[in-house]
């Protein structure tokens, strides 16, 4: 369950970092490496760990990783599994490898980053493209917070700030996402996100859904069909559609996740209709609307398509002194309108 994310603007473009609250496994998420932190050279999968739960759901022992990248003798004790294959029957959240941050988890005045663990996971990411290695979206739990014992709830305000400085020095890092078995510590990182942001209303606001609301169930069936067999879609996407459709199950509905899941099945839909375009791989969602505009695509259908993506802006964008409001229920119908006449619509009809 997302909890909350903001973006990072950056001069190579938009970046986001994700709060992920669940089970691992069944969390749906994509990534190209997932970290996990462990004692020295202790890698055994103990019950009700993530290292566990690798083994239970994935049948993954690290010390059986063939490593592609070996840095436990330097000072950022780390190392990174060859690329991994993990069947098609795997659970829902896949990744490509695995990187493993080891060694003591202590905080000292002076340091960069609060947690040491993340600031030689961020030294790793640096050194990655240098090894051909590509990792745009990472996967993390809060390193330590479990057997190694970490204060979990301290230098959040501090640990948010890092992440930014990391995006900053990191062009090739597009997503990062924490994610932990409860909210207990997530949601207190999610607060400073919440103040960092400026948001009036909190992470865990919820907006009651009329229950006769004309057109919720042709949006159900348009997300339900989008989702593709033939897999020309990413999964990245189907994650997205099946997002939306449980946030909808709801009797309530959570404004933050809404925007980010809807703005990301639009992006993907946006980018996918343009894959003929050179060098389509470096539009994101705005230039890919602009875009579609100048090759034809019905004015109405651009309105709602930009409807959809400042929504997703506002759940995730620092809101400006003077300028800050309250989401309500206008805001929310406003959105899914859109989001439906966007999914009705498709595939969009634009010149060649």
């Amino acid at each position: 369950m997302l909890l909350n994310f903001f973006d990072v603007d950056t001069a190579t473009g938009e970046r986001s970092v994700e709060l992920q609250v669940g089970d691992y496994p069944q969390l749906g998420l994509q990534s190209d490496l997932l970290v996990v932190s462990a004692f020295q050279g202790h890698y055994a999968p103990v019950p009700r760990t993530l290292l566990g739960r690798l083994h239970e759901a994935y049948g993954l022992t690290l010390s059986e990783l063939d490593v592609a990248l070996d840095l436990r003798s330097s000072p950022l004790k780390a190392w990174v599994s060859a690329p991994l294959d993990l069947g098609d029957q795997a659970p829902p959240s896949r990744f490509k490898r695995i990187a493993v941050v080891e060694g003591a988890i202590e905080w000292q005045e002076g340091d960069l980053v609060p947690w040491p663990p993340f600031n030689r996971l961020f030294s790793l990411l640096a050194l990655l493209p240098m090894r051909g290695i590509s990792c745009a979206t990472v996967a993390s739990p809060l390193l330590g917070s479990g057997n190694q014992g970490i204060d979990a709830l301290s230098h959040m305000p501090e640990l948010l700030e890092a992440y930014r400085e990391a995006f900053r020095h990191l062009p090739d890092l597009e997503q990062l996402i924490l994610f932990d078995k409860t909210d207990r510590h997530l949601s207190v990182l999610g607060e400073a996100i919440d103040s960092a942001l400026a948001r009036v209303d909190a992470q865990d606001l919820r907006i009651p859904l009329p229950s006769d609301l004309p057109g919720l169930e042709r949006l159900n069936g348009l997300l339900r069909d989008r989702v593709d067999s033939r897999k020309e879609h990413s999964s990245v996407l189907a994650h997205d559609l099946s997002e939306l459709l449980d946030i909808l199950k709801g009797e309530q509905i959570a404004p933050i996740a809404l925007g980010i899941h809807a703005r990301r099945v639009v992006e993907q839909l946006v980018l996918f209709s343009l894959r003929d375009e050179p060098d389509h791989h470096r539009l994101n969602l705005n230039r890919g609307i602009r875009l579609l505009s100048q090759r034809g695509a019905d004015r109405w259908l651009i309105s709602c398509l930009h409807q959809v993506r400042c929504f997703g802006n506002w759940m995730g964008h620092p809101q400006r002194e003077g300028q800050q409001r309250h989401i309500q229920l206008v805001d929310v119908l406003a959105v899914l309108s859109a989001l439906q006449r966007v999914l009705e619509d498709y595939p969009w009809l634009i010149d060649a």
